[in-house]
């Protein structure tokens, strides 16, 4: 694999040099092992020859044990008892030779057995290639069983299993670390796509209820200075003036939300979004346009979180929007009842009986609605009523709840008309 400096690739020769066997491929290595072991075991063959050894046979096992490390990385476990058989015929039925080549022959198959295998399977070929090894040396050298040429086998077939046990442990360790950056990869782009989708989601809602107010209202007395412009011209000069004032409000309004949005910190003297407090401003608003509202505030002033407090206001400019829009007899009526647990907010106007279809909407308005209530833990129901009167109906607590539901499924109005479902 090309190594890498700075953003310039560069050829493997370059980013690793002098590591000859590491850029060769794997089946190269194998072969190149396996020559080297087979030489080495076939020289150490032909110098122990004169002692009376078995050179054809010695010869034999040192190509067998050189041959069966060409397959030692993809059937290890077999590799491991060849080599060790092959060592075994080469020192017995060779009159004794022991060429040291075949030693490490098997050493290696069983390292790379380790590097691969489990820690019990690596244990066992452990045990049996070092008993076997052992025996072997006994019967070349003789002298006691504590003789160290006999001992230093079985010291090094515990070193080759434990460095390869260790070398398989830590490439698990690798992998698995590669594997949680990954997911962790995918969880960070998850969690960065779910919060552009709500950041997406908050100010379609915001633009939402800052416009759809004043266009409301742009919208009734454009068309009502049109039918007056000539019969009635101080009608239609008022409604132009409504609808230059709103048209004002909402390009003040809508600058100040884009003026947040654009900076990365609230700054100094940045108008603070409205909340309880300006709902007397709000009625007075819908009063200028025609729509006589009659407010009822019960109980004591309670601390809201702004978020939850931002909500009163949304919800109570949403309902009275749409009652302007879609109500009969330019009444509503909002009744506000406060207390330690939170807000109960009942907005209520008459509207066509029995309910006939009105105009066609966009449905985002009482979508935000709910969206904002479920989003701070409240609760919201709009419907029309058997009385001929719409009514949105929230309880809004005092600071929003953590892991609140999305939707509430007690959220079904008793009726469903397009005054609620396109508003």
């Amino acid at each position: 694999m090309a190594g890498t400096v700075g953003a310039v690739s560069v050829p493997p020769s370059v980013a690793r040099p002098g590591r000859l066997v590491g850029r060769l491929p794997g089946w190269w290595r194998d072969v190149l092992l396996a020559a080297v072991v087979a030489t080495g075991g076939v020289a150490g063959v032909m110098r122990q020859a004169a002692a009376g050894g078995d050179r054809a046979v010695g010869v034999t096992a040192a190509v067998v044990v050189g041959a069966a490390l060409a397959f030692s990385r993809r059937r290890p476990l077999p590799v491991v008892g060849v080599t060790l058989a092959a060592t075994a015929v080469g020192a017995l039925a060779g009159s004794g030779l022991t060429p040291v080549a075949l030693f490490i022959g098997v050493e290696i198959a069983l390292f790379l057995l380790a590097t691969a295998a489990s820690r019990r399977v690596t244990t066992v070929a452990a045990v049996v290639a070092g008993a076997v090894l052992f025996v072997l040396v006994r019967h070349a050298v003789g002298g006691p069983p504590t003789e160290p040429g006999a001992l230093i086998v079985l010291v090094w077939t515990a070193f080759a299993a434990s460095i390869g046990h260790a070398m398989h442990n830590r490439r698990d360790y690798v992998r698995a670390l590669a594997d949680r950056a990954e997911r962790a990869e995918e969880t960070r782009e998850a969690v960065a796509r779910a919060r552009v989708t709500e950041e997406r989601v908050r100010i379609a809602q915001e633009l939402h209820d800052v416009v759809a107010h004043h266009l409301a209202v742009v919208s009734v007395h454009a068309g009502l200075a049109g039918r007056t412009v000539r019969a009635a011209p101080d009608v239609a000069e008022e409604s132009l003036g409504h609808v230059q004032a709103s048209a004002r409000a909402a390009l003040d309004e809508l600058g100040a939300v884009l003026r947040l949005l654009r900076s990365p910190a609230p700054e100094e003297g940045t108008r603070p979004m409205p909340g309880t407090a300006d709902l007397p401003e709000l009625v007075a608003s819908f009063a200028r346009t025609g729509l006589e509202v009659r407010t009822s505030v019960r109980g004591g002033s309670v601390a809201l979180d702004p978020v939850c407090d931002l909500t009163v206001y949304r919800v109570v400019q949403e309902a009275l929007t749409n009652a302007h829009k879609h109500g009969t007899g330019r009444q509503a009526q909002v009744e506000l009842t406060q207390d330690q647990a939170g807000v109960e907010l009942v907005v209520s106007n008459p509207v066509p009986w029995p309910v006939r279809t009105g105009p066609a909407g966009t449905g985002f308005g009482l979508t935000g609605m709910h969206e904002r209530v479920a989003a701070v833990g409240g609760r919201l129901r709009t419907g029309v009523h058997p009385d001929g009167v719409y009514r949105v109906v929230a309880h809004i607590p005092t600071t929003p709840a953590p892991g609140a539901p999305v939707a509430d499924p007690d959220a079904a109005p008793p009726v469903t008309t397009d005054a609620e479902t396109t508003a």
